[in-house]
């Protein structure tokens, strides 16, 4: 009789490993339909009938579909993050002031706006204002001021008009640094999202002074000192009660109230800012009737003395300069520029002058500069 093959090492090893796989999935599978049967049997001592078991259907199929809804107003609030970039430097614009070759300021161009004052120098009454009149719990909430939406929303219910906004301040950042002036509820939820966002980025002072340096106030002026300098003739640091409460009236609606156009609005607006801040106690009664005797005066707007086509040809050389030199984060420019107003003045009427006495018998009507250097003698 002959002798069976002998198996060689990898016949035998493949049995053992399919012996030992089948035997793993056995055991795995066993324990799988234990552990079930265990839980099944655990559950069953809790088993719920009746009015309860619709209570915890009802919680269950809230949570589920509450999930969902997070999940999607997530997505929904995602697109405008893709735009975030700077947030300090968002949609901004140049603020250029020319001066000539004695320092004097000849005109402006761009935007009139200065973010150079910090903010421990601004007047805390201004502040305060701001607070009492636009956002009372900054410094209390997360972005999104929960209460005071809900109480929005009653006020303008019971009035049957808006007569309460309900968006916090670094909401109203959020809006003016990203967002269209549209009246829409998806940009509620990105204005919502957004302002989470920076409430994660910023400390509440780099908000404040964001939200002071960049509201627009009327007149072409954006920033507290900006409008300060336009309306008062004076830096924002030596603005009174009255006129702060003008300042802070005016990020509420700055067409509406700007003195400029309509003194008495605004003087109007700034009362009802002062009454505000006695309401939240920022004041005393006495500082309201000190403030309200001291009304805010508002300065003439004199005209610049510079031609127009000669800031326009500078302006546009200075923006030109500017794209080539590419300063990081400074929007605040100050040109100093070679032009001499006085020195111009005089040729002018020099040759005004002349053509008077001398134009007749030469028959001349006008006559050109022609700037030359002295000569020694």
């Amino acid at each position: 009789m002959s002798k069976l093959p002998k198996q060689n090492s990898l016949y035998r090893l493949f049995w053992a490993f399919d012996a030992r796989f089948s035997s793993t999935m056995f055991e795995i599978w066993d324990g799988i339909r234990r552990g079930w049967s265990a839980y099944s049997s655990f559950l069953y001592r809790f088993k719920i009938t009746g009015s309860r078991r619709l209570s915890v259907d009802l919680l269950d199929d809230a949570a589920t579909f509450g999930t969902i809804f997070i999940f999607g107003l997530i997505a929904f609030a995602l697109p405008p993050f893709s735009g975030t970039g700077d947030v300090w430097n968002r949609g901004r614009a140049y603020a250029i002031t020319f001066t000539d070759a004695n320092g004097e300021i000849i005109g402006r161009r761009g935007i009139r706006q200065d973010d150079a004052i910090p903010l421990e120098d601004i007047p805390p009454y201004l502040i305060k204002a701001v607070l009492a009149t636009e956002d009372a719990r900054f410094f209390e909430h997360f972005g999104v001021d929960v209460v005071g939406t809900l109480r929005a929303i009653v006020q303008n219910a019971r009035a049957n008009e808006v007569v309460q906004g309900g968006s916090s301040l670094t909401q109203q950042v959020a809006k003016n640094l990203f967002l269209s002036p549209e009246r829409t509820i998806r940009r509620k939820v990105h204005e919502a999202f957004l302002s989470l966002w920076i409430e994660a980025r910023l400390s509440k002072q780099e908000i404040l002074k964001l939200y002071l340096d960049r509201g627009y106030l009327g007149g072409g002026n954006y920033g507290v000192e900006a409008a300060a300098q336009f309306y008062f003739g004076k830096s924002v640091r030596d603005a009174n009660l009255s006129e702060a409460a003008m300042l802070a009236g005016l990020f509420k609606a700055p067409s509406k109230y700007a003195p400029h156009v309509n003194i008495e609005a605004g003087r109007a607006r700034a009362n009802v800012v002062l009454y505000r801040m006695l309401d939240t106690g920022f004041i005393t009664q006495g500082e309201l009737l000190q403030a309200r005797r001291e009304t805010a005066s508002i300065v003439a707007q004199n005209l610049l003395p510079a031609p127009d086509w000669y800031l326009d040809w500078a302006y546009k050389d200075t923006l030109a300069l500017l794209d080539e030199l590419r300063l990081d984060g400074d929007f605040v420019i100050e040109v100093k520029t070679t032009v001499d107003l006085k020195l111009q003045a005089a040729a002018q009427q020099a040759i005004n002058q002349a053509v008077d006495t001398e134009g007749p018998g030469y028959r001349f009507t006008q006559a050109p500069p022609s700037p030359c250097r002295p000569m020694a003698r």
